[in-house]
Formats: structure tokens, C-alpha cells, sequence
């Protein structure tokens, strides 16, 4: 696994005080990585400190808290590692997720961190003097709570989010089809709801928002809840019908047979709906969710103003995509990981300048079709009332219609034009040694 962070070399050194470096870090875990989290304090001896947990089929799996070295190999030779692990506990299954406590003016006390598996577990990190390798001290993680809908048994939960605005709040979706919110501190579930029709695979809370919430699910779609009112919820978006190609289709050996639709073989459609795995809301501007779905290799993004339909196509992996995640600190810049051994980052600002630009000239023209409308309709309404001259109205009567058909034209054309997603390809790519199954941007990149 690796891990780019700039470096800060003395003590007191702080991230104003120097620009970041372009650095490739390492960490050689010995078990398959499967979630992974940066911690969100700022202070330095947590700053470059991660927690990572393994995917083992076995009965005991690992949760791990990484840092980076202070004597990192500042040549970055590729076989030698910069983290050491600080502290370990094991869990029976392995996690879907991690998070560290959302840090309020770069500092949390207590320090949590949270997973979910089996239930949501949090663990209180303690750091100590104790010495550990590479020459950082040890961390000691104490389970503080283990929470669960039921004490016989709960559904596996699937996903969570850390409420940024209330960090008491904690919401978690699982294969139940159910959402749950957490409140931390009783340790007691604040509310459980229905959120979609089968499994729901991820839920986020919408930037800057305590009450408002969007998860994905097997149905796939994206809905909205709103804790305020939760006898509603809006549907912002549904992905597209999966296609099976037919046994009998003559064309199946052809290449192109298999391209489009989101990287599912195009082909006839079926009445399946391709499950939506994962999504990402955009941490600056929170009407932007980027979601991917079951075995496809494009991002789509969508915008929550204009539901229905993605606005943007994210178009470059070669194999199935697992991860996603939007920048800290940019509202355009998003990042992608998946089965190609890739790690792809987007920028999307001249797509949605673009169509920014398309919607402006579509409104436009709806004003232009509907003002000539009205002018064909006024100049048949004065010839019918003999205010017109009866030289006229036939050639004015005939120029507005015309103008008016036409124009109804070019609007028609430039709504359409805005409800296709704008295809937008990496702006960086890194390859990686084996499929990527998570990825995380820091804090402060």
C-alpha cells in the first residue's frame, strides 16, 4: 500500500510553513488492505497517521494504526517503508469502513476512531511514551462501545458517516435495507428507518448539514432523508437498466459488443438494475454526489438540483471501480480507485463551466421559442380581428411561424443537449502493484 503526504523535517515545523512535496510514501502491510482512513487531527504527532483494517476469510482480522516515520527514507526507495504500526486489535469479520472522530479546530479529545462490520465498534486511542518501530510510540486502542440493533444478532452494516456538524451523530446503512442513526455519546440508536427497497451499500450525510442524508442501494438508486422529516424522501437518482448479452445474438464475439453503458456489455436490455456500490458527496459544495455502480468502470456524478440524470461521466478505468472519494478542500477535484490497479484523480471544473454554459444558452432559447409564440399567436389574433392590413397578415403570419418552429427547434435541441453527462477524462493516474480496494484523501491536500 502506498500513501502521498508532504513532509515536515524538524520539530515545531508546521504545514504553513512549508509548501507541500510530491511524495510516494510506503506502508507493506502484511494482510490484504481493505478500508482505510487518515486521522483528522492536526497536531503533529497525528497528522500522518492512518488506520487500516484486513480482509482475511478467517475468523480474526486486524484493525491497525500506521504513522509515518520521523526517520522516513527521505530518498523514498520503493522496497522500504515510511509507516510503522503503532497499535493493533483484532475483530472477528473484517471492516466495511473507518473513520477517525471528526476534529473540531484540527483536535479531538477523546481520540475515536470507528468501524463497522458485524456492528459499529469504537475504539478510544490513547498514545503513549512506550517505544515502537521505525521510531515512533505506541498507541493503545480501548474498545469504549460496540453497537448493535439487536443483542442476539445484527444484520451486517454495510457503511457509516460521522455527522461533521454534530459528531455525537453517526449514521450507518446495512444489507437490512435499513439506516440508523447513532448517538456516540448514550450509545443508543436516535432512529432507524427504512431507506430503500433491498441493501442499502453506502450513506453519507450531505455537506455542512446535521439533519440531511443520501444513501445508495441494490435498487439502485441515491434518495435523500432529511432526519427533520423523515415521512419523506426524494429519489435524485436511479442508474440505468443492466444489459445481458443473449446467447444467440450473432454479434457476440464483436469487441465493440461490450462497450458503453457504463462499462456493462451493451447489449439487450434486461429488467435488472444495476446496484449502486458506493457514493462520495462533495465536502465544499454540497450539491454534487459522485457514485459508481455494480461492476462498472465509470464514475457518474449528479447533480442534486437537477436529479434524475448524472451531469458528468468520469471515463477511464479499465476494470471495475471501487472506490471514490471527493477532495477535503477542492469542490472539483475527486479521486477513484479500483480492480485496474489504478488510482485515477479527476478534475471537473471545465465540465460543469461547460454545462453551466449549455443550460444558460438552453434557457435562452426557451424564452426566444416561447416570446415568438407569442408574437405568431398576437399577429393571427389581429388578422382574425381585422387590425391587420390584408396585405400582411399571410407573410407576417408565415415569417413568425417559421421563426417560431425553428426556434422551438434549437430550445428542444439545447435542453437535450444538457441532459446528457459531460464525459471527462483523468487529470493524473497512479498505478498501483494490485487492485486498489480503498483510498483516502488527507486532511490537509
Amino acid at each position: 500500500m502506498s500513501s502521498g503526504s508532504p513532509f515536515y523535517p524538524g520539530p515545531g515545523v508546521t504545514p504553513d510553513a512549508l509548501s507541500p512535496r510530491k511524495e510516494i510514501c510506503n506502508y507493506f502491510s502484511a494482510y490484504p488492505v481493505y478500508s482505510l482512513a487518515w486521522s483528522r487531527r492536526e497536531d503533529r504527532n497525528s497528522m500522518f497517521r492512518m488506520a487500516l483494517s484486513s480482509f482475511l476469510e478467517e475468523p480474526t482480522n486486524k484493525v491497525q494504526i500506521a504513522q509515518l516515520s520521523p526517520h522516513h527514507d527521505p530518498s523514498h526507495t520503493p522496497e522500504r517503508p515510511d509507516f510503522g504500526v503503532v497499535g493493533e486489535v483484532n475483530v472477528d469479520y473484517p471492516l466495511t469502513k473507518l473513520l477517525w472522530h471528526p476534529a473540531t479546530n484540527g483536535y479531538a479529545q477523546p481520540d475515536l476512531l470507528a468501524g463497522t462490520g458485524d456492528s459499529l465498534r469504537l475504539w478510544e486511542c490513547e498514545q503513549t511514551s512506550e517505544p515502537a518501530e521505525m521510531g515512533l510510540c505506541k498507541t493503545n486502542m480501548h474498545l469504549r462501545a460496540k453497537m448493535t440493533t439487536r443483542a442476539d444478532y445484527s444484520e451486517p452494516i454495510t457503511s457509516f458517516d460521522w455527522n461533521q456538524v454534530d459528531p455525537r451523530l453517526v449514521i450507518t446503512s446495512s444489507i437490512d435495507t435499513t439506516c440508523t442513526v447513532w448517538d456516540i455519546e448514550t450509545q443508543q440508536a436516535k432512529t432507524q428507518l427504512i431507506a430503500h427497497d433491498r441493501e442499502v451499500f453506502d450513506v453519507s450525510f450531505v455537506a455542512n448539514s446535521q439533519d440531511v442524508f443520501v444513501s445508495a442501494g441494490a435498487d439502485g438508486s441515491i434518495r435523500m432523508f432529511d432526519l427533520r422529516s423523515l415521512e419523506h424522501s426524494t429519489i435524485l437518482y436511479e442508474a440505468p437498466a443492466a444489459v445481458a448479452p443473449s446467447s444467440s445474438d450473432p454479434n457476440l464475439g464483436d469487441a465493440s459488443y461490450f462497450m458503453g453503458n457504463g462499462g456493462v456489455p451493451a447489449a439487450r436490455l434486461s429488467s435488472l438494475v444495476s446496484p449502486l456500490l458506493r457514493l462520495s458527496c462533495n465536502a465544499i459544495d454540497p450539491n454534487y454526489i459522485a457514485t459508481f455502480a455494480l461492476d462498472s468502470h465509470i464514475v457518474s456524478v449528479i447533480d442534486i438540483r437537477n436529479p434524475g440524470t448524472a451531469v458528468v461521466q468520469l471515463v477511464g478505468h479499465q476494470a471495475p471501480i471501487h472506490a471514490i472519494s471527493w477532495s477535503p478542500t477542492s469542490s472539483s477535484q475527486l479521486c477513484s480507485a479500483g480492480a485496474d490497479s489504478r488510482v485515477l484523480v479527476w478534475d471537473i471544473q471545465q465540465a460543469l463551466t461547460t454545462r453551466q454554459h449549455q443550460q444558460r444558452q438552453a434557457l435562452a432559447a426557451a424564452a426566444q421559442a416561447k416570446q415568438l409564440s407569442k408574437l405568431t399567436a398576437a399577429g393571427r389574433g389581429d388578422y382574425e380581428d381585422g387590425r391587420q392590413s390584408p396585405k400582411s397578415p399571410v407573410s407576417a403570419s408565415g415569417a413568425h411561424t417559421s421563426s417560431a418552429i425553428q426556434a422551438v427547434a434549437q430550445a428542444a435541441a439545447a435542453q437535450a443537449l444538457t441532459q446528457q453527462p459531460t464525459n471527462v477524462a483523468p487529470s493524473l493516474t497512479y498505478a498501483a502493484r494490485l487492485p486498489v480496494n480503498s483510498l483516502a484523501w488527507h486532511q490537509n491536500s
